[in-house]
Formats: C-alpha cells, sequence, structure tokens
C-alpha cells in the first residue's frame, strides 16, 4: 500500500527570510530607512497631480461622450 503525503506539505526545506540590501558604505536597510524615502516618493506637487488627472479624464469624458452619442443612434 502506498501512502500519500499529508496534502499542503512540502519536501522542500523552508525558504530562508531574505538578507536586506544594503546601501552604499555597507549600511543595511532597515525599515523605517525605507519608510521616510516612501513618504517622501508619495508626496507630489498638486498641481502636477491635478494636470495627470486631466490628462487622464478628459480624453476618457469624451470617449463616453462618443460612445452615448453613438449609442444613442441604435435605439432610435
Amino acid at each position: 500500500m502506498n501512502r500519500s503525503r499529508r496534502p499542503g506539505r512540502s519536501r522542500r526545506s523552508r525558504r530562508k527570510p531574505p538578507i536586506p540590501f544594503r546601501q552604499r558604505g555597507g549600511k543595511p536597510v532597515t525599515e523605517t530607512d525605507g519608510a521616510s524615502s516612501n513618504a517622501a516618493a508619495k508626496t507630489g506637487s498638486p498641481v502636477v497631480m491635478v494636470v495627470a488627472w486631466l490628462w487622464v479624464a478628459v480624453p476618457f469624458l469624451y470617449g463616453v461622450y462618443q460612445l452615448a452619442e453613438k449609442s444613442s443612434k441604435l435605439f432610435e
């Protein structure tokens, strides 16, 4: 009789947690270093954000307008 392994079990050993990348000079990167750099990347100029939204919203709304205009002719 052949016994199968229990489901969900793997024969491979578990992976070790990754070693954090090191910055120049050999200083290990910590979670606080990453959080401060991400916080700086998230904040941006409100003007750039408005321009980016307009860059996407104007063509999208034009497409929705064209879709509504052309689809209304189908139901006449």
